[in-house]
């Protein structure tokens, strides 16, 4: 539990060092990239045995590792195109309810325990993240309309995938990432499996981005140094997470994702001021209640 805390945690603060970019004219995708890249050298650094890197060529968990990292960044990459097309809360629903897809494999594939009670509480946890999810949904769609001669329901049919896309994507590589905990990570192997996932983020993000001139400023650089070291952390830890938590994944992804979206929506109100509507209590409420469920009840 303490590493599932600590996961939990360091995502929250990702998510409230995101807001800051905004802030601070940093374009995302610029800090994200610089970002991976700090993620490999903090990596490298607290890895105790950094004779490891010469054992990579005989382990065959380093390409999955690479893959993984690829997907994590054309992930996000879905998620800023649906931000701009939908709005703020359909694609962070489809984001957060991705924890389905992995509790699903976790329970067919590896032999975690189906009861009523867990699925009671995945279903209040679904329900909760629609409540906590702002309601004031940004009506970029109209904007976008407005500049293209495409008509309005063409922008429809082509904008619909995207929220579906980052629901099957983030699930997929979050299922990845619990096989590679379970196949591919030996005792001693956290901080290599870690690293290399982050390498190959930043290897994806310098073929897509490498090339542009205003990706080399000292305000992405010091953005990607701000989110790389909770980044690291926050992905080491869920992995130790998986690996020594008695808790089975799929208890354990719905609550690490509820976690986060409460906390986040704590950090919200208190740093940003948000409004806790009687809408998101409900949620939060709800939210607490599943954690409950699926973590001591099911």
């Amino acid at each position: 539990m303490p590493y599932l805390l600590l996961s939990i945690f360091f995502s929250t603060s990702l998510v409230v060092i995101l807001r800051l970019f905004s802030i601070w004219k940093i374009k995302t995708e610029h800090g994200i990239l610089f970002n991976y890249l700090v993620c490999c050298i903090t990596g490298f650094i607290v890895m105790p045995d950094k004779t490891m890197f010469n054992h990579i060529g005989i382990w065959n968990g380093w390409w999955v590792c690479l893959l993984l990292g690829g997907g994590f960044i054309l992930t996000f990459l879905l998620i800023g195109k649906s931000t701009n097309l939908l709005g703020v809360a359909t694609t962070g629903i489809a984001f957060k309810l991705s924890f389905v897809i992995p509790t699903i494999v976790a329970i067919l594939f590896y032999g975690d325990k189906f009861s009523i009670t867990k699925m009671i509480g995945i279903a209040m946890a679904v329900f909760a993240v629609f409540l906590i999810a702002d309601s004031k949904e940004n009506n970029v769609l109209t904007e976008v309309t407005e500049k293209i001669s495409e008509p309005t329901d063409f922008i429809h049919r082509k904008a619909w995938i995207m929220p579906f896309l980052i629901f099957i994507g983030s699930g997929i590589t979050d299922s990845i990432f619990n096989f590679i905990q379970r196949n591919y990570t030996p005792t001693g192997y956290e901080h290599l499996v870690t690293t290399l996932v982050f390498l190959g983020a930043f290897l994806m993000g310098l073929l897509l981005f490498g090339f542009n001139r205003e990706l080399y400023q000292w305000k992405n650089v010091l953005g990607g140094i701000l989110l790389g070291v909770p980044n690291y952390a926050s992905l080491y830890f869920l992995l130790l997470a998986l690996k020594k938590s008695t808790l089975p994944p799929s208890e354990l992804f719905p609550i690490n994702n509820l976690g986060i979206v409460g906390f986040t929506a704590i950090c919200g109100l208190i740093l940003f001021k948000e409004k806790f509507s009687l809408r998101k209590s409900i949620g939060f409420a709800l939210a607490l209640g599943s954690i409950i469920i699926i973590g001591f009840l099911s």
